[in-house]
């Protein structure tokens, strides 16, 4: 019995052939292919975008921007998203503040958030979680419009070149990572609507100086470096990775219609399971990312699993429980109910549909429902 693992990366045949035009160009830092993907993200959505080296230093560059000058501010985040959300800000001196999620999509409303707005609020935190749009965002917006704070949405696990209609954030940031919609190995983008922040971004991006190497070099007689009054670090991307993201946006549409596809067997075979397995309910806006369900018994499900060589995993343990961030937290989030069922499931673009049926008899066995459960599914 081979083993099932929770995710396998992919790249297309376009996303290798963009790689190898950089590996033969000679120049794989920041460069063209970099820019390239920054208008990608910004021009239908006006603003600017920088390529950056996670979703973590973009959430930072967006913490910084917000932050200003302004003294010990603090900033508002879901108890349910990966620690990246909050550690960014606390890195660049913000308290933060951990809301209680919506039960249903786990996501942050405007009613878990407002109870934690205080006159020190300079920025709420969104999190698009496991690929959902969130729900509550036109009322995030307005309560962050009310507060006069910046509206950050971390796009981690949902890209929205597709959407209709203008981002509603004051930021977007989106990650490139291994596992995520458009896998550059190790990457990612900020987007600001606000052009007066660019110079700014770009320089602390770049250790502070106010050319890249590739202005700098443009002739063969380089220019000298142009330090900026900003202090910075290397937070920029590459074009390599770049090149591996601009691939993957040719056959974007259709790895999400096929992802999509294998979240509806998943629901499928798993409706008979209901109520001990229930998967969160996704709508047509959804990136499909990764599967997520519900499990009574989750420590059962994934010891029966674990031993007929499936993987399993547990995204994301509340950040209320977090020794740097429970101290600032709703109670409400500390709850065991909120973290206690959430179960990942294998998926993965070449994931073959006889091995998700396995996980679903796997779950069937475990819970003691039988191999009928599931071929009735089928």
């Amino acid at each position: 019995m081979t083993d099932i693992s929770l995710f396998h990366p992919w790249t297309s045949p376009a996303a290798r052939a963009r790689v190898h035009a950089v590996l033969e160009s000679g120049w794989l830092g920041y460069g063209s292919h970099c820019r390239a993907l920054e208008q990608r993200f910004a021009g239908p959505h006006a603003g600017w975008a920088l390529a950056t080296s996670s979703c973590t230093t973009a959430l930072y560059l967006a913490a910084l921007l917000c932050r200003g000058d302004r003294a010990a501010p603090e900033v508002v985040v879901p108890a349910i998203t990966f620690i990246s959300s909050a550690m960014a800000f606390a890195h660049a001196g913000f308290r933060v503040r951990v809301a209680d999620v919506d039960r249903s999509s786990l996501t942050l409303s405007a009613e878990k958030a407002a109870p934690l707005m205080t006159e020190r609020t300079s920025a709420i935190v969104v999190v698009h979680l496991y690929g959902q749009r969130a729900p509550d965002l036109s009322a995030l917006r307005a309560l962050a419009d009310h507060h006069g704070v910046r509206l950050i949405e971390d796009c981690a696990h949902r890209v929205d070149l597709a959407d209709a209609g203008p981002r509603v954030g004051d930021f977007a940031c989106f990650s490139f990572n291994a596992v995520k919609e458009l896998p550059g190995g190790e990457a990612g983008m900020l987007w600001a609507r606000d052009c007066g922040f660019e110079a700014q971004a770009r320089a602390v991006s770049n250790s502070g100086l106010a050319l890249d190497t590739m202005q700098r070099t443009a002739t063969v007689r380089h220019r000298d470096y142009n330090f900026s009054s900003e202090t910075g670090l290397k937070l920029r991307s590459n074009d390599i990775a770049a090149a591996l993201v601009l691939g993957a946006l040719d056959d974007w549409p259709i790895a999400r219609a096929a992802r999509r596809r294998q979240f509806e067997l998943y629901d499928g075979l798993l409706a008979p399971m209901a109520p001990e397995v229930e998967p969160m309910r996704r709508r047509s806006d959804d990136s499909f990312l990764m599967y997520v369900v519900r499990a009574r018994q989750r420590a059962a499900v994934r010891e029966g699993l674990a031993a007929r060589r499936i993987a399993t995993s547990f995204h994301y343990p509340s950040l209320a429980r977090h020794p740097l961030f429970a101290t600032c937290a709703d109670p409400r989030a500390r709850d065991d109910e909120i973290d206690g069922e959430i179960l990942t499931l294998p998926t993965a673009l070449k994931l073959p549909v006889r091995s998700q049926a396995r996980v679903a008899a796997a779950i069937a066995e475990t819970l003691g429902f039988g191999a009928g459960a599931v071929s009735a599914a089928d």
